[in-house]
């Protein structure tokens, strides 16, 4: 499921070359999707780490 929806996503990149942050985001969505089957850590989940062990902004 997370592969096809990682291909998913990089097909709609393929759509969106002339909207640049498009683009882009429909990347991110598929690295997000191929880190669900390789466990890898984003910069999104350390952020999280940080700040739910760490009192950041408050």
């Amino acid at each position: 499921l997370a592969l096809r929806e990682a291909l998913r996503h990089v097909e709609a990149a393929g759509t969106q070359l002339g909207a640049l942050e498009l683009f882009a985001e429909e990347l991110r969505l598929a690295q997000e999707e191929l880190g669900t089957i390789t466990g890898e850590f984003s910069a999104d989940d350390l952020l999280g780490v940080i700040f739910a062990r760490f009192c950041i902004g408050k």
